[in-house]
Protein backbone atom coordinates (compact mmCIF):
# COMPACT_ATOMS: atom_id res chain seq x y z
CA UNK A 1 0.00 0.00 0.00
CA UNK A 2 1.40 2.99 -1.11
CA UNK A 3 0.73 6.53 -0.82
CA UNK A 4 0.67 7.92 -4.72
CA UNK A 5 0.44 11.52 -4.10
CA UNK A 6 0.02 13.63 -1.54
CA UNK A 7 -3.74 13.51 -1.73
CA UNK A 8 -4.07 10.37 1.11
CA UNK A 9 -1.48 12.66 2.99
CA UNK A 10 -3.70 15.98 2.98
CA UNK A 11 -6.57 13.71 3.88
CA UNK A 12 -5.03 12.47 6.98
CA UNK A 13 -3.67 15.59 8.27
CA UNK A 14 -6.99 17.35 7.64
CA UNK A 15 -8.88 14.33 9.38
CA UNK A 16 -6.61 15.18 12.40
CA UNK A 17 -6.93 18.60 12.57
CA UNK A 18 -10.60 18.13 12.36
CA UNK A 19 -10.50 15.84 15.35
CA UNK A 20 -8.85 18.30 17.26
CA UNK A 21 -11.06 21.10 16.56
CA UNK A 22 -13.67 19.11 17.59
CA UNK A 23 -11.68 18.17 20.70
CA UNK A 24 -10.23 21.46 21.32
CA UNK A 25 -13.63 23.41 21.25
CA UNK A 26 -14.81 21.17 23.90
CA UNK A 27 -12.59 20.47 26.42
CA UNK A 28 -13.95 22.49 29.15
CA UNK A 29 -12.28 25.39 30.71
CA UNK A 30 -9.86 24.08 33.95
CA UNK A 31 -8.63 25.48 36.92
CA UNK A 32 -5.93 27.83 35.59
CA UNK A 33 -8.21 28.82 32.89
CA UNK A 34 -10.65 30.82 36.30
CA UNK A 35 -7.27 32.39 37.18
CA UNK A 36 -6.18 33.61 33.60
CA UNK A 37 -10.17 35.03 33.04
CA UNK A 38 -9.50 37.18 36.02
CA UNK A 39 -9.13 41.09 35.04
CA UNK A 40 -6.27 41.06 37.48
CA UNK A 41 -4.50 38.56 34.78
CA UNK A 42 -4.37 41.09 32.69
CA UNK A 43 -2.80 43.92 34.92
CA UNK A 44 -0.10 41.41 35.62
CA UNK A 45 0.58 41.06 31.65
CA UNK A 46 0.38 45.13 31.93
CA UNK A 47 3.59 44.47 34.55
CA UNK A 48 5.69 41.53 32.86
CA UNK A 49 4.20 39.28 35.06
CA UNK A 50 6.93 40.32 37.57
CA UNK A 51 6.88 38.02 40.77
CA UNK A 52 4.55 35.30 38.63
CA UNK A 53 7.35 33.51 36.05
CA UNK A 54 9.14 34.43 33.05
CA UNK A 55 6.71 31.91 30.55
CA UNK A 56 5.86 35.38 28.88
CA UNK A 57 4.63 33.95 25.87
CA UNK A 58 2.69 30.79 27.62
CA UNK A 59 1.33 33.69 29.64
CA UNK A 60 -0.09 35.63 26.68
CA UNK A 61 -1.41 32.54 25.03
CA UNK A 62 -3.39 31.50 28.56
CA UNK A 63 -4.60 35.16 28.36
CA UNK A 64 -5.75 34.72 25.08
CA UNK A 65 -7.79 31.30 25.13
CA UNK A 66 -9.40 32.34 28.17
CA UNK A 67 -11.38 34.81 26.13
CA UNK A 68 -11.82 33.00 22.97
CA UNK A 69 -13.46 29.48 22.48
CA UNK A 70 -11.79 29.91 18.80
CA UNK A 71 -8.67 30.66 20.14
CA UNK A 72 -8.32 27.96 22.32
CA UNK A 73 -9.76 25.47 19.43
CA UNK A 74 -7.03 27.23 16.68
CA UNK A 75 -4.18 27.05 19.57
CA UNK A 76 -4.77 23.30 19.86
CA UNK A 77 -5.46 21.90 16.98
CA UNK A 78 -3.04 24.03 14.81
CA UNK A 79 -0.08 23.21 17.00
CA UNK A 80 -0.94 19.27 17.48
CA UNK A 81 -1.11 18.89 13.15
CA UNK A 82 2.61 21.24 13.40
CA UNK A 83 3.61 18.86 16.16
CA UNK A 84 2.64 15.55 13.32
CA UNK A 85 3.59 17.67 10.37
CA UNK A 86 7.45 17.94 11.88
CA UNK A 87 7.68 14.65 13.00
CA UNK A 88 6.84 13.02 10.16
CA UNK A 89 9.48 15.03 8.32
CA UNK A 90 11.96 14.57 10.58
CA UNK A 91 11.43 10.46 10.23
CA UNK A 92 11.22 11.15 6.74
CA UNK A 93 13.64 13.51 5.47
CA UNK A 94 11.76 14.70 2.94
CA UNK A 95 10.11 17.72 2.66
CA UNK A 96 6.18 17.99 2.69
CA UNK A 97 5.60 18.10 -0.89
CA UNK A 98 7.63 15.47 -2.47
CA UNK A 99 6.20 12.62 -4.35
CA UNK A 100 8.09 9.58 -2.89
CA UNK A 101 5.76 7.32 -2.41
CA UNK A 102 5.80 6.41 1.03
CA UNK A 103 4.21 4.18 3.05
CA UNK A 104 0.82 5.52 5.24
CA UNK A 105 1.62 3.32 8.05
CA UNK A 106 4.51 6.05 9.08
CA UNK A 107 1.97 9.02 9.27
CA UNK A 108 -0.71 6.16 10.97
CA UNK A 109 1.73 5.18 13.39
CA UNK A 110 3.07 8.96 14.92
CA UNK A 111 -0.92 9.76 15.02
CA UNK A 112 -1.84 6.59 16.91
CA UNK A 113 1.03 6.84 19.70
CA UNK A 114 -0.20 10.50 20.11
CA UNK A 115 -3.37 9.55 20.74
CA UNK A 116 -2.82 6.51 22.72
CA UNK A 117 -0.97 8.75 25.78
CA UNK A 118 -1.80 7.80 29.48
CA UNK A 119 -4.88 9.22 30.49
CA UNK A 120 -2.92 11.21 33.74
CA UNK A 121 -0.88 12.93 30.83
CA UNK A 122 -4.36 13.32 28.43
CA UNK A 123 -6.13 15.02 31.02
CA UNK A 124 -3.17 17.61 31.72
CA UNK A 125 -2.37 18.29 27.93
CA UNK A 126 -4.90 18.14 25.37
CA UNK A 127 -7.50 18.28 28.16
CA UNK A 128 -6.20 21.11 29.75
CA UNK A 129 -5.71 24.61 27.56
CA UNK A 130 -3.64 26.10 30.25
CA UNK A 131 -1.07 23.75 30.43
CA UNK A 132 -1.06 23.16 26.96
CA UNK A 133 -0.21 26.38 25.87
CA UNK A 134 2.89 26.04 28.07
CA UNK A 135 3.70 22.48 27.74
CA UNK A 136 2.81 21.98 24.17
CA UNK A 137 3.26 25.19 22.27
CA UNK A 138 6.79 25.11 22.35
CA UNK A 139 7.44 21.57 21.47
CA UNK A 140 7.00 22.53 17.41
CA UNK A 141 9.16 25.60 18.36
CA UNK A 142 12.00 23.24 18.92
CA UNK A 143 11.17 20.29 16.50
CA UNK A 144 12.07 22.79 13.84
CA UNK A 145 16.13 23.10 15.09
CA UNK A 146 16.26 19.08 15.51
CA UNK A 147 14.92 18.17 12.21
CA UNK A 148 17.08 21.25 10.59
CA UNK A 149 20.36 19.74 12.44
CA UNK A 150 18.94 15.77 12.88
CA UNK A 151 21.27 15.36 9.06
CA UNK A 152 24.41 16.25 11.13
CA UNK A 153 24.54 13.08 12.96
CA UNK A 154 24.32 10.85 9.70
CA UNK A 155 26.33 13.02 7.03
CA UNK A 156 28.30 16.68 7.03
CA UNK A 157 25.93 19.12 6.10
CA UNK A 158 27.77 21.29 3.20
CA UNK A 159 25.49 24.38 3.74
CA UNK A 160 22.44 25.62 5.41
CA UNK A 161 20.18 28.21 3.92
CA UNK A 162 19.91 31.70 4.69
CA UNK A 163 16.50 31.38 5.64
CA UNK A 164 16.96 28.58 7.85
CA UNK A 165 20.11 30.73 9.61
CA UNK A 166 18.18 33.37 10.37
CA UNK A 167 14.98 31.69 11.00
CA UNK A 168 16.62 29.84 13.89
CA UNK A 169 16.64 33.32 15.67
CA UNK A 170 13.26 33.94 16.80
CA UNK A 171 12.77 30.48 17.68
CA UNK A 172 15.34 29.96 19.54
CA UNK A 173 13.53 33.49 21.16
CA UNK A 174 10.27 32.35 21.52
CA UNK A 175 10.95 28.50 22.38
CA UNK A 176 12.46 29.68 25.81
CA UNK A 177 9.59 31.43 27.09
CA UNK A 178 7.19 28.92 28.11
CA UNK A 179 8.29 26.58 29.99
CA UNK A 180 11.64 25.88 32.18
CA UNK A 181 12.67 22.19 31.75
CA UNK A 182 12.65 23.04 27.70
CA UNK A 183 13.98 26.33 27.98
CA UNK A 184 17.11 24.84 30.36
CA UNK A 185 17.57 21.72 27.79
CA UNK A 186 17.38 23.83 24.80
CA UNK A 187 20.52 25.88 25.55
CA UNK A 188 21.84 22.44 26.47
CA UNK A 189 21.43 21.15 23.11
CA UNK A 190 22.35 24.01 21.37
CA UNK A 191 25.82 23.46 23.07
CA UNK A 192 25.63 20.08 22.12
CA UNK A 193 25.46 20.61 18.86
CA UNK A 194 28.19 23.52 18.34
CA UNK A 195 30.70 20.54 20.22
CA UNK A 196 29.37 17.35 18.37
CA UNK A 197 29.99 19.21 15.05
CA UNK A 198 33.18 20.78 16.04
CA UNK A 199 34.56 17.44 16.94
CA UNK A 200 33.15 15.20 14.72
CA UNK A 201 33.28 17.75 11.38
CA UNK A 202 36.22 20.73 12.69
CA UNK A 203 33.50 22.82 11.66
CA UNK A 204 30.53 24.85 13.50
CA UNK A 205 27.80 26.26 11.61
CA UNK A 206 26.60 29.83 11.53
CA UNK A 207 22.91 28.30 12.31
CA UNK A 208 24.65 26.50 15.63
CA UNK A 209 25.84 30.33 16.85
CA UNK A 210 22.53 31.96 15.86
CA UNK A 211 20.59 29.31 18.15
CA UNK A 212 22.89 29.20 20.80
CA UNK A 213 23.12 32.91 21.08
CA UNK A 214 19.06 33.09 21.10
CA UNK A 215 18.42 30.56 23.38
CA UNK A 216 20.75 32.48 26.01
CA UNK A 217 19.05 35.59 25.47
CA UNK A 218 15.68 33.60 25.94
CA UNK A 219 16.72 32.04 28.24
CA UNK A 220 18.09 35.10 30.82
CA UNK A 221 15.06 36.70 29.65
CA UNK A 222 12.71 33.38 31.20
CA UNK A 223 14.88 33.49 34.53
CA UNK A 224 15.81 37.19 34.90
CA UNK A 225 11.90 37.08 36.06
CA UNK A 226 12.38 37.79 39.92
CA UNK A 227 9.92 34.64 40.54
CA UNK A 228 12.55 32.33 40.61
CA UNK A 229 14.75 33.86 42.72
CA UNK A 230 11.63 33.95 45.50
CA UNK A 231 11.09 30.18 45.13
CA UNK A 232 14.67 29.34 45.31
CA UNK A 233 14.93 31.38 48.39
CA UNK A 234 11.54 30.08 49.89
CA UNK A 235 12.80 26.42 48.66
CA UNK A 236 9.28 24.65 49.63
CA UNK A 237 7.28 27.35 51.49
CA UNK A 238 5.62 29.05 48.63
CA UNK A 239 3.26 27.34 45.72
CA UNK A 240 6.66 26.96 43.53
CA UNK A 241 9.63 25.87 45.08
CA UNK A 242 13.28 24.81 44.29
CA UNK A 243 15.03 22.60 46.01
CA UNK A 244 18.66 21.17 45.00
CA UNK A 245 19.45 19.10 48.13
CA UNK A 246 20.81 15.46 47.69
CA UNK A 247 17.84 14.02 49.70
CA UNK A 248 15.33 15.39 47.66
CA UNK A 249 16.61 15.15 43.80
CA UNK A 250 16.66 12.00 45.07
CA UNK A 251 13.39 11.29 45.57
CA UNK A 252 11.75 12.76 42.90
CA UNK A 253 14.08 10.95 40.97
CA UNK A 254 12.64 7.77 41.67
CA UNK A 255 9.31 8.87 42.53
CA UNK A 256 8.35 11.50 39.53
CA UNK A 257 10.78 10.97 36.73
CA UNK A 258 10.88 7.13 35.75
CA UNK A 259 7.03 6.66 36.00
CA UNK A 260 5.92 9.40 34.11
CA UNK A 261 8.52 9.13 31.23
CA UNK A 262 8.32 5.60 30.78
CA UNK A 263 6.26 3.27 33.47
CA UNK A 264 2.93 5.27 32.56
CA UNK A 265 3.55 4.79 28.80
CA UNK A 266 2.28 1.14 28.10
CA UNK A 267 1.33 1.46 24.84
CA UNK A 268 4.63 2.67 23.44
CA UNK A 269 6.45 0.71 25.87
CA UNK A 270 4.70 -2.67 24.15
CA UNK A 271 4.81 -0.87 20.82
CA UNK A 272 8.38 -0.03 21.27
CA UNK A 273 9.35 -3.62 22.51
CA UNK A 274 7.61 -4.98 19.41
CA UNK A 275 9.82 -3.21 17.14
CA UNK A 276 13.31 -3.60 19.15
CA UNK A 277 12.35 -7.63 19.37
CA UNK A 278 12.29 -7.27 15.62
CA UNK A 279 15.80 -5.63 15.54
CA UNK A 280 16.66 -8.45 17.54
CA UNK A 281 15.68 -11.42 15.29
CA UNK A 282 16.40 -9.59 11.69
CA UNK A 283 20.26 -10.10 12.89
CA UNK A 284 19.68 -14.06 13.51
CA UNK A 285 22.30 -14.16 16.12
CA UNK A 286 22.06 -15.46 19.42
CA UNK A 287 23.92 -13.90 21.85
CA UNK A 288 23.76 -13.67 25.88
CA UNK A 289 23.06 -9.48 25.57
CA UNK A 290 20.32 -10.22 22.64
CA UNK A 291 18.43 -12.55 25.27
CA UNK A 292 19.08 -10.23 28.31
CA UNK A 293 17.29 -7.74 25.94
CA UNK A 294 14.34 -9.22 24.74
CA UNK A 295 14.09 -10.63 28.74
CA UNK A 296 14.02 -6.99 29.90
CA UNK A 297 11.94 -6.00 27.35
CA UNK A 298 8.99 -8.45 27.36
CA UNK A 299 9.24 -8.57 31.46
CA UNK A 300 8.72 -4.74 31.45
CA UNK A 301 5.92 -4.20 28.91
CA UNK A 302 3.74 -6.94 30.79
CA UNK A 303 4.55 -4.99 34.14
CA UNK A 304 3.48 -2.14 32.46
CA UNK A 305 0.19 -3.56 31.59
CA UNK A 306 -0.34 -5.08 34.97
CA UNK A 307 0.75 -1.82 36.67
CA UNK A 308 -1.93 0.04 34.22
CA UNK A 309 -4.52 -2.50 35.06
CA UNK A 310 -3.55 -3.32 38.71
CA UNK A 311 -1.99 -0.12 40.20
CA UNK A 312 -2.34 -1.01 43.90
CA UNK A 313 -0.16 -4.09 43.57
CA UNK A 314 3.18 -3.59 44.89
CA UNK A 315 6.43 -5.60 44.78
CA UNK A 316 6.82 -5.01 48.69
CA UNK A 317 4.82 -3.23 51.62
CA UNK A 318 7.59 -0.45 52.39
CA UNK A 319 6.71 2.38 49.71
CA UNK A 320 10.08 3.53 49.45
CA UNK A 321 11.35 0.14 48.51
CA UNK A 322 8.02 -0.41 45.76
CA UNK A 323 9.19 2.46 43.97
CA UNK A 324 13.01 2.29 44.13
CA UNK A 325 12.18 -1.34 42.45
CA UNK A 326 9.63 0.09 40.28
CA UNK A 327 12.71 3.40 38.94
CA UNK A 328 15.36 0.26 38.81
CA UNK A 329 13.23 -1.19 36.33
CA UNK A 330 12.04 1.44 34.74
CA UNK A 331 15.71 2.55 34.07
CA UNK A 332 17.10 -0.92 33.01
CA UNK A 333 14.29 -0.71 30.06
CA UNK A 334 15.32 2.60 28.83
CA UNK A 335 19.56 1.58 28.89
CA UNK A 336 18.47 -1.40 27.17
CA UNK A 337 16.45 -0.08 24.80
CA UNK A 338 19.71 1.90 24.08
CA UNK A 339 22.21 -0.64 23.62
CA UNK A 340 19.36 -2.59 21.59
CA UNK A 341 19.37 0.73 19.27
CA UNK A 342 23.11 1.20 19.06
CA UNK A 343 24.01 -2.75 18.91
CA UNK A 344 21.43 -3.90 16.07
CA UNK A 345 20.96 -0.59 13.43
CA UNK A 346 23.33 0.56 11.19
CA UNK A 347 25.69 3.47 11.73
CA UNK A 348 24.13 5.58 9.62
CA UNK A 349 21.33 5.90 11.88
CA UNK A 350 22.22 4.46 15.22
CA UNK A 351 23.40 8.41 16.58
CA UNK A 352 20.52 10.20 15.49
CA UNK A 353 17.85 7.70 17.10
CA UNK A 354 19.87 6.96 20.12
CA UNK A 355 20.03 10.70 20.36
CA UNK A 356 16.57 11.41 20.15
CA UNK A 357 15.78 8.62 22.92
CA UNK A 358 18.30 10.26 25.41
CA UNK A 359 16.23 13.70 24.54
CA UNK A 360 13.02 12.31 26.13
CA UNK A 361 15.19 11.94 29.16
CA UNK A 362 16.79 15.61 28.83
CA UNK A 363 13.77 17.04 29.00
CA UNK A 364 12.85 15.43 32.24
CA UNK A 365 15.73 16.08 34.20
CA UNK A 366 15.38 19.58 35.26
CA UNK A 367 11.86 18.15 36.78
CA UNK A 368 13.49 16.80 39.42
CA UNK A 369 14.38 20.55 41.13
CA UNK A 370 10.97 21.94 40.72
CA UNK A 371 8.18 22.00 42.67
CA UNK A 372 5.15 21.35 41.97
CA UNK A 373 4.91 18.93 38.92
CA UNK A 374 2.67 17.05 36.92
CA UNK A 375 2.08 14.47 33.75
CA UNK A 376 2.12 17.91 31.56
CA UNK A 377 5.55 18.46 31.83
CA UNK A 378 6.73 15.61 30.50
CA UNK A 379 4.76 15.70 27.33
CA UNK A 380 7.81 16.71 24.78
CA UNK A 381 9.47 13.25 26.22
CA UNK A 382 6.87 11.52 24.81
CA UNK A 383 6.47 13.37 21.78
CA UNK A 384 10.82 11.95 21.58
CA UNK A 385 9.90 8.62 23.11
CA UNK A 386 7.28 8.92 20.32
CA UNK A 387 9.66 10.64 17.54
CA UNK A 388 12.44 7.72 18.59
CA UNK A 389 9.81 4.51 17.85
CA UNK A 390 9.24 5.92 14.50
CA UNK A 391 12.47 6.07 13.18
CA UNK A 392 12.81 2.83 13.97
CA UNK A 393 9.80 1.55 12.02
CA UNK A 394 10.89 3.83 9.48
CA UNK A 395 14.20 2.01 9.57
CA UNK A 396 12.22 -1.09 9.03
CA UNK A 397 10.07 0.13 5.88
CA UNK A 398 13.08 0.90 4.32
CA UNK A 399 15.11 -1.76 4.35
CA UNK A 400 11.93 -4.25 4.23
CA UNK A 401 12.73 -5.49 0.88
CA UNK A 402 9.31 -7.78 -0.74
CA UNK A 403 7.39 -7.63 2.98
CA UNK A 404 3.68 -5.82 2.21
CA UNK A 405 2.34 -3.75 4.61
CA UNK A 406 -1.09 -3.07 3.38
CA UNK A 407 -2.49 -5.13 6.19
CA UNK A 408 -0.76 -3.67 8.65
CA UNK A 409 -1.53 -0.04 7.69
CA UNK A 410 -5.04 -1.32 7.03
CA UNK A 411 -4.92 -2.29 11.05
CA UNK A 412 -3.67 0.77 12.10
CA UNK A 413 -6.11 3.12 10.27
CA UNK A 414 -8.80 1.01 11.71
CA UNK A 415 -6.90 1.53 15.40
CA UNK A 416 -6.32 5.06 14.86
CA UNK A 417 -10.46 5.75 13.48
CA UNK A 418 -11.53 4.01 16.72
CA UNK A 419 -9.44 5.65 18.93
CA UNK A 420 -10.83 8.80 17.23
CA UNK A 421 -14.57 7.64 17.96
CA UNK A 422 -13.42 6.96 21.72
CA UNK A 423 -11.86 10.68 22.43
CA UNK A 424 -14.96 12.32 20.32
CA UNK A 425 -17.48 10.38 22.36
CA UNK A 426 -16.31 11.36 25.78
CA UNK A 427 -15.64 14.69 24.57
CA UNK A 428 -19.17 14.93 23.60
CA UNK A 429 -20.47 13.57 27.11
CA UNK A 430 -17.92 16.36 28.80
CA UNK A 431 -19.55 18.83 26.48
CA UNK A 432 -22.93 18.43 27.27
CA UNK A 433 -22.65 18.71 31.17
CA UNK A 434 -20.17 21.71 30.64
CA UNK A 435 -23.40 23.08 28.41
CA UNK A 436 -25.46 21.87 31.06
CA UNK A 437 -23.65 23.93 34.17
CA UNK A 438 -23.96 27.03 31.81
CA UNK A 439 -27.72 26.55 31.56
CA UNK A 440 -27.79 26.06 35.66
CA UNK A 441 -25.29 28.77 36.28
CA UNK A 442 -27.23 31.53 33.92
CA UNK A 443 -31.23 29.83 36.00
CA UNK A 444 -29.84 30.50 39.20
CA UNK A 445 -27.97 34.15 37.96
CA UNK A 446 -31.49 34.86 36.97
CA UNK A 447 -33.75 33.76 39.62
CA UNK A 448 -30.79 35.24 42.32
CA UNK A 449 -30.70 31.99 44.13
CA UNK A 450 -29.29 31.26 47.28
CA UNK A 451 -27.80 27.90 46.58
CA UNK A 452 -26.52 26.63 43.05
CA UNK A 453 -25.79 22.86 42.39
CA UNK A 454 -23.41 21.91 39.44
CA UNK A 455 -23.00 18.18 38.34
CA UNK A 456 -19.43 16.37 38.49
CA UNK A 457 -18.17 16.73 35.16
CA UNK A 458 -17.56 13.00 34.10
CA UNK A 459 -14.17 11.82 32.84
CA UNK A 460 -12.32 13.68 35.35
CA UNK A 461 -8.99 11.93 34.02
CA UNK A 462 -9.07 13.44 30.68
CA UNK A 463 -9.59 16.99 31.85
CA UNK A 464 -8.15 19.41 34.20
CA UNK A 465 -9.49 20.12 37.66
CA UNK A 466 -13.38 20.84 36.47
CA UNK A 467 -14.27 21.28 39.87
CA UNK A 468 -12.78 24.29 42.35
CA UNK A 469 -9.93 22.33 44.84
CA UNK A 470 -10.60 24.83 47.88
CA UNK A 471 -12.18 27.81 48.89
CA UNK A 472 -9.55 30.10 47.13
CA UNK A 473 -10.11 28.57 43.93
CA UNK A 474 -14.24 28.77 44.33
CA UNK A 475 -13.85 31.98 44.35
CA UNK A 476 -12.58 32.24 41.26
CA UNK A 477 -14.49 29.58 39.82
CA UNK A 478 -17.23 32.18 40.59
CA UNK A 479 -15.61 34.84 39.48
CA UNK A 480 -14.61 33.47 36.11
CA UNK A 481 -18.33 32.38 35.18
CA UNK A 482 -20.05 35.55 36.57
CA UNK A 483 -21.73 34.03 39.33
CA UNK A 484 -22.78 36.25 42.65
CA UNK A 485 -20.25 36.07 45.77
CA UNK A 486 -22.76 35.05 47.97
CA UNK A 487 -24.37 32.09 46.37
CA UNK A 488 -23.60 29.19 47.44
CA UNK A 489 -22.45 26.39 45.01
CA UNK A 490 -22.10 22.68 45.47
CA UNK A 491 -21.02 19.80 43.24
CA UNK A 492 -22.42 16.54 43.39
Amino acid sequence: MKIKDNRVRYFIYAAFFMLFVYLGYKVPYCLDEWKWGLPQRVELMKRGFSGYNGRYLGNILALLITRSEVAKTLVISVCMVLIVWLMEMSVRRKTFSEKDKSDPILLLSLILLLLAVPASLYGQSYGWPAAFVNYEVPVPLFLVYFIWTDELYRNKVEKYSWFQTLAVIPLGICVQLFSENITIIVVAYAVWMMIYTGVRYRKIYLIEVNYLWSAILGAVVMFSNSAYSSAAVHNGKTYKSIDMSAGVLLQRFVVRIWTNLVLNNWVLTVILAVLLTALILKKRKQSFAAAEMLVVFWGYSVYSIFHRICPEWTFDGNQAVDRGIMALLSMLFFINVLLCIWMFTEKEERISICITYLGSLAFAAPLIAADPIGPRCFYISYVFEVLTTAKILQYFLKNRGEIQVFYPALILAVTVCISAVFYVRIFMIIGKYSDYRAELIEEAVEQNAEELTLPVMPFSDYTGYTEPIDEIWNEKFKEFYHIPENMTVRFE
